[in-house]
């Protein structure tokens, strides 16, 4: 039974939970039975738990945990609260290794449907996004640089284990956009004030749709790249809410097949 606070173990769950931008360590935090259930059924390798015994779900996730060979420590509630993220925890707590797709295998799919996070700052707005990806049949998320970590906890939390469900690719936005040219993939940038409705373009794929900044936008970097869309929007609303605009266009591809 762990029960200081101070344990090696309860340092490390806090830093894999510790905010990240970009590319992050190679381990992140599961929080709560939901989220460390759903990453098991994905095949997600889960290497350590915390598990407090009067965890009403503990011990049957224990032994699951241990089944799929990850170590399990008995801990105090206080010690799993401490090393959790959230305000009052569930009484189990896991460290996971993050999922490594290869990344040219997921952009040369020829049937690519992947949504590009530019830059996107909410780790809600972003694991929204991701869950929307899954729903709607999308292959591939990628982020580029700026975008929160997709795989931090409140992300993590708002993907609802759909981050499992899914390859997320982290990379350099000058590099994807050369990978874009070179396959011929289709390119749309979500942009309030572009001239055309994102109705009236091509949606096949390999396509990839562009969802940049809650405030400034797509990086101007994407001036040039493939073509800007725009969602109509009626009366005195200058522009939607990331995750709402990603969800329209996403399901207006699946709507196309």
């Amino acid at each position: 039974m762990i029960t200081s606070t101070r344990h090696r173990l309860v340092q490390a769950f806090r830093q894999a939970g510790e905010r990240h931008d970009g590319i992050a360590g190679e381990r992140m935090l599961l929080d709560g039975p939901r989220l460390i259930g759903e990453a098991l059924d994905a095949g997600v390798v889960v290497e350590t738990a915390l598990v407090a015994p009067a965890s009403p779900q503990g011990q049957p996730l224990a032994d699951r945990l241990r089944a799929a060979g990850a170590r399990v420590h008995a801990a105090a509630p206080r010690v799993v609260q401490a090393a959790s993220r959230v305000v009052t925890s569930q009484g189990v707590v896991a460290l996971a290794r993050r999922p490594r797709p290869a990344t040219d295998a997921v952009l040369g799919a020829p049937d690519l449907i992947l949504l590009v996070a530019d830059g996107i700052q909410d780790p809600g707005n972003l694991g929204t996004i991701i869950r929307t990806c899954v729903a709607a049949g999308a292959s591939a998320v990628a982020i580029t640089e700026g975008t929160v970590d997709p795989y931090g906890p409140k992300a993590l939390r708002a993907t609802m284990g759909a981050a499992f469900r899914i390859p997320i690719v982290t990379i350099d936005g000058a590099a994807l956009r050369s990978g874009f040219a070179a396959r011929r993939t289709r390119v749309l940038v979500a942009d309030a004030h572009a001239p055309t409705e994102y109705t009236r373009v091509a949606l096949g794929p390999p396509v990839a749709i562009v969802v940049g900044n809650e405030s400034s936008g797509p990086d101007l970097a994407w001036d040039g790249v493939g073509e800007r869309v725009r969602i109509p929007l009626r009366g005195p609303v200058e522009s939607l809410n990331v995750a709402v605009a990603a969800a329209l266009l996403l399901y207006e591809v699946a709507r196309r097949r």
